[in-house]
């Protein structure tokens, strides 16, 4: 009998792509290998894991704390592999490798240097090439994530695999989906696009705001929380915005994304987004920032279209191009899903 390979995924974040992405694979992945975790703190009644396979860590903070922690939990389970998600999670899985001699995987979910000044960057830059080496296996989840850590001149062999992020196979959106079972009027008629995103800078938030602003016909859903939350209602009021609902972290994100005709991403930069993979799984036309991540995961003029970051303009005449199209929105709504069974599908993830 084959022993299970025990996997110690860790994070310094609770929210966003990397914890999203741990909680899938220890979905799709539980009948082939027991996947451990150490995160920040969770509602563990939310996902797979049992009090038993989580410890609890400090968010995005190094502890030496933490570090004893993770050793003692690796020992005491009999981890085989370290699995580091991010950057905070990749220097503490570098450290302990160095105390329990096992393999270490690091995928970077997104080289954010785009929110550094520029020593910051270079200090970046220089500690991922010192320490890198000790990575036995790097995964970048978008080819643009693996081409903007070559232009940064971050060290990297042939020890890499580029793993695009994936998400479940939904049903295909259609009307009798919407209109019967998902239908969400927030008090009006009209139409919904939905946004799913961290509160943070990097999401961009407040140019949805701006976009919406120049859309006044349209619902914009936002889902997700964040530190901005608060300057977030405060710009809407103060920009005297009424067709923004701010929903906060949901539960059931696709009775949502089945309410909407659209996507829409601002993001100033990406990994690989698991919303946008999410929202085109039930064949929703995407409007994003052409920036990594985005890029790779929808095509301009097939699945959606790009528009350039702080146009505003750009990405309202697209909105309204899909939306008093239905024969485009059609086609873009097939391709989206077709594109998503294609590249980003469980089987597709199970065979990387």
């Amino acid at each position: 009998m084959i022993k299970r390979k025990k996997i110690l995924a860790i994070s310094s974040s609770n929210t966003g792509g990397g914890p999203s992405h741990i909680f899938f694979l220890n979905e799709i992945l539980q009948d082939e290998v027991d996947i451990y975790l150490a995160m920040p703190k969770i509602d563990l009644t939310s996902t797979n894991f049992n009090s038993n396979k989580y410890l609890q860590i400090s968010e995005r903070r190094i502890s030496i704390k933490d570090i004893f922690k993770l050793i003692v939990f690796a020992k005491k389970n009999k981890i085989d592999i370290i699995h580091s998600h991010g950057k905070g999670a990749g220097l503490l899985g570098r450290i302990i490798k160095i105390f329990l001699m096992k393999p270490l995987i690091y995928t970077f979910h997104g080289i954010h240097t785009e929110c550094l000044n520029k020593y910051e960057k270079i200090i970046y830059i220089l500690y991922e090439n010192i320490t890198g080496f000790m990575d036995d296996q790097k995964i970048f989840v978008s080819k643009s994530e693996r081409d903007q850590a070559k232009k940064l001149k971050i060290f990297f062999k042939d020890n890499y695999s580029i793993i695009n992020n994936a998400s479940k196979e939904m049903n295909f959106q259609n009307d009798n989906l919407k209109n019967q079972i998902y239908k969400m009027s927030f008090g009006n008629s009209k139409i919904n696009i939905v946004s799913i995103c961290r509160l943070v800078e990097q999401k961009n938030i407040f140019e949805i705001f701006d976009i919406a602003k120049y859309l006044p016909n349209y619902n914009f859903l936002i889902l997700g929380d964040g530190i901005l939350y608060n300057k977030s209602k405060e710009y809407i009021k103060k920009k005297g915005i009424k067709n923004v609902f701010l929903l906060g972290k949901q539960k059931e994100i696709y009775k949502y994304l089945y309410s909407a005709e659209l996507f829409l991403s601002t993001s100033l930069y990406e990994g690989h987004p698991i919303s946008v993979i999410e929202a085109i799984s039930v064949g929703i036309p995407v409007i994003a920032s052409n920036v990594t991540g985005n890029c790779d995961t929808i095509k301009h003029g097939y699945s959606g279209f790009f528009y350039k970051l702080g146009d505003v303009k750009e990405a309202s005449n697209f909105i309204e191009k899909i939306i008093n199209n239905p024969d485009l929105r059609k086609k873009l709504s097939i391709n989206a899903f077709n594109t998503h069974r294609e590249l980003f599908s469980t089987k597709k993830l199970k065979k990387s």
